[in-house]
């Protein structure tokens, strides 16, 4: 029997009410019946907005059985939520490709092993972000006039 985990449920009070918390484990435990899976609740957490009310927040936490977060940064590797600065959430690729491309420029390579380094490994690293967010033009623009200065 294998285990989900890494789970997150995003609660508005708006939507969300005790009844349809009972659906979903009723739905988790046919899920759970048929593909011989279960869900982990240790590493399953509930974020709730902040118009939610403390009252019904206890409520479904106690229906649930699941604890909540007040702030998650990342899920999976990439940012939870992204605000209105979006340049902002997404600085540590930019810091990431920074990294890489300093540790190439101590070492002497040709044009042509530049060009494979670029191509292999720092145009990889923003891809799977990128499969999940559009990225900021600003952010693409650095990445690339770091490129071309390499």
């Amino acid at each position: 029997m294998s285990i989900l985990s890494e789970e997150m449920f995003f609660i508005d009070n708006q939507r969300s009410t005790l009844e349809e918390c009972h659906k979903i484990l009723e739905f988790l435990g046919y899920y759970e019946v048929a593909l011989g899976q279960m869900i982990n609740k240790e590493k399953t957490t509930l974020f709730f907005s902040k118009n939610t009310e403390e009252s019904f927040q206890v409520a479904i936490q106690v229906t649930l059985q699941v604890p909540a977060i007040c702030h998650y940064d990342k899920y999976v590797g990439l940012p939870s939520f992204v605000g209105r600065n979006r340049t902002a959430c997404f600085t540590k690729i930019k810091e990431r490709i920074w990294a890489r491309m300093q540790g190439w420029k101590e070492k002497l390579l040709s044009q042509a092993g530049k060009e494979v380094m670029i191509e292999t490994v720092v145009q990889s690293i923003p891809i799977y972000s990128m499969n999940v967010f559009k990225l900021p033009m600003g952010l693409c623009k650095d990445i690339e006039a770091m490129i071309r200065k390499f």
